[in-house]
């Protein structure tokens, strides 16, 4: 890939080999914060989260593949909203070996946690296995009030529920619970709705979004949806990169 901008030194550009984009996509030492919370989506042209098929991965490219699972290498818990769970098929997280051996070197556990946010409860607990392959655990991060039955089907599958917000997920609590809990590099994929909450209450430091040289048209969704944010962050860019196959990568700094 090739650099086009970095916020910290105006002049650099030029090709990255694996290495150097690895070194971009590393999660900061953040002093005085307990956790930073990176989105990552990939987008139409025409601000389409997803292909005409309703899934974001028909509208991926090559080197966003790589991106992604470049993300996730770099990720202690992956926050995942359950209807992003339901549509795109999320089970406990595998990685290949290259980015196992990345971790290593990162001195992270083996595989990100998958956190995943719901009120109702609807899942199945089978996301916590991947076929034969060794993956990593899962949190259920819910609201208070679920009874040992509700519970029940979860904890035996080895799921770790945390309750936390009456009326809904207390998103600020679940960030603070997965820091304290030892996931402070938090990588959000989705969905629009859980990322327009967590932009709500100000909880996300860090936007990478892919722009996929393709126009979709449709009804599909955007990064974010939900009501207007009255008090709109500010972000900055952080760095822009350019793939071979036409993609573009920009990362956004929220401007704190």
């Amino acid at each position: 890939m090739r650099l086009l901008h970095l916020s910290f030194d105006p002049i650099a550009h030029g090709e990255l080999d694996e290495a150097g984009l690895s070194d971009l996509y590393r999660h900061p030492a953040v002093e005085g914060r307990r956790a930073w919370v990176r989105s990552n989506f990939v987008s139409s042209l025409d601000g389409s989260i997803q292909g005409a098929d309703g899934h974001s991965g028909s509208i991926n490219t090559e080197s966003d593949h790589h991106v992604f699972a470049l993300h996730r290498a770099h990720a202690d818990a992956i926050l995942v909203g359950a209807q992003t769970v339901r549509s795109e098929g999320y089970r406990a997280v595998d990685l290949d070996p290259w980015q196992r051996r990345l971790r290593t070197v990162e001195g992270l556990s083996d595989f990100p946690l998958l956190a995943v946010v719901t009120r109702s409860l609807d899942l199945d607990p089978g996301i916590a296995a991947n076929g034969a392959l060794p993956v990593g655990d899962v949190m259920i991060l819910t609201t208070d009030g679920k009874t040992a039955e509700q519970l029940e089907p979860f904890t035996t599958a080895g799921i770790d529920v945390v309750q936390l917000g009456s009326g809904g997920v207390d998103l600020g609590a679940a960030v603070r619970h997965l820091a304290a809990a030892d996931y402070p590099r938090i990588l959000c994929e989705g969905g629009a709705r859980l990322h327009h909450d967590l932009l709500a209450a100000d909880l996300l430091d860090e936007m990478s979004l892919t722009m996929a040289p393709v126009v979709v048209g449709g009804e599909g969704h955007r990064t974010t949806v939900g009501g207007p944010l009255p008090d709109q962050p500010a972000f900055r860019l952080g760095s822009a990169l350019y793939a071979e196959d036409g993609a573009l990568f920009l990362n956004y700094l929220r401007a704190r």
